[in-house]
């Protein structure tokens, strides 16, 4: 089927057309902007007050475009090169060297984060007393005190190996072996048992000296103090303990953690119950109740406006886009038969 295309307006009509495009053009410039966009957000803004946020939007559609963007849309390429780029450029910024720990962070804050982890009955407490009473925790500290006194014996054997000693130790050892096999594993058993009653005693210990207000105010205080030393750090410093390349690879396996996560019916939940609860708290108030909830305000909307649709409306003037926009779709109001009767 041929496309129907739009008659060419009369004279008067045409004339009205041209007049109208270049009424529009000359307010979508500067000032005039500027003032037009004060009074339509006035206006717009003080219909806020009268429509809810359950009638603005609907709960399910938030919902759905939140896991379209969070779950489902497919990340491209350019994304965790763009993410490995900015990560080599904050490693090699060199504000870095120049700018002390205690510049970004405040004595304030970290006194006050600091004196947070050791109060009584705070995060260091059921830190210690869930680590403590966590069986498999113990096992682990104390597989890994086993494995670097194994290690450090080993190392020794080495150095020993040509003494006469070792290689009496070996022999007897070797021996011990042949006529007890189950004796070997039975003492490496018995050492670990040793160890994790060391590693439970000394949690016991770290336990009871939290108890004690006089240790646990030394403990802060020495911690007040390494503060003290680290705030003079340079933020280069973590360059001591994690390469450019530790740096990548760290942001790589953040990514790749997002890709698993974001698939998981985990995150899924997490978003409606987010949503849910939003609609639920907001849901029956006004919008410019929300906005004044969350700090918006009139004069916030109005200068950003101001910030950036001038210059794009001035592009859009430039490029010709506007006017191509205005008389495509008011070329349709004028060619439209109600009006060419009018003008009739």
């Amino acid at each position: 089927m041929a496309k129907t295309s739009i008659p060419e307006p009369k004279d008067l009509a045409s004339q009205l057309l041209e007049a109208e495009v270049a009424f529009w053009l000359q307010n979508l410039k500067g000032k005039k902007f500027q003032a037009l966009l004060a009074d339509e957000v006035t206006h717009i803004l003080g219909r806020f007050e009268y429509i809810r946020l359950r009638d603005a939007v609907d709960e399910n559609k938030v919902k759905a475009t939140a896991q379209r963007y969070a779950v489902e849309m497919e990340i491209g390429g350019a994304i965790p090169e763009l993410f490995g780029e900015i990560a080599n450029r904050i490693f090699e910024f060199p504000a870095s060297q120049t700018t002390k720990i205690g510049e970004v962070v405040s004595d304030s804050i970290a006194t006050e984060f600091i004196e947070k982890i050791f109060e009584q009955d705070g995060v260091l407490d059921h830190a210690v007393t869930n680590i403590r009473n966590s069986t498999p925790f113990r096992h682990f500290l104390s597989d890994v005190i086993f494995t670097v006194l194994k290690g450090y014996v080993f190392e020794q054997n080495n150095l020993m190996k040509f003494s006469t000693v070792a290689s009496s130790t070996r022999k007897v050892r070797e021996w011990l072996s042949s006529k007890a096999p189950d004796l070997s594993e039975g003492l490496e058993d018995r050492v670990r048992n040793l160890m994790e009653s060391g590693v439970k005693g000394s949690l016991e210990m770290v336990d009871e000296t939290l108890d004690n207000e006089q240790y646990r105010e030394t403990a802060m205080n020495s911690a007040l103090a390494f503060w003290d030393v680290v705030r003079e750090w340079p933020l280069t410093a973590y360059r001591d303990y994690l390469t450019e390349q530790d740096f990548q690879e760290f942001m790589v396996l953040g990514y790749e953690f997002w890709l698993e996560f974001r698939n998981t019916e985990y995150l899924k939940s997490c978003i409606d119950l987010g949503v849910d609860f939003f609609f639920e708290k907001y849901g029956d108030q006004s919008l410019q109740a929300l906005l004044d909830d969350i700090g918006i305000t009139h004069e916030m909307i109005t200068g950003e406006l101001d910030n950036y649709i001038p210059d794009l409306a001035a592009l859009m003037i430039k490029e010709g886009v506007a006017e191509s926009f205005l008389r495509r779709n008011l070329l349709r109001f004028y060619s439209s038969k109600k009006v060419q009767d009018l003008l009739a």
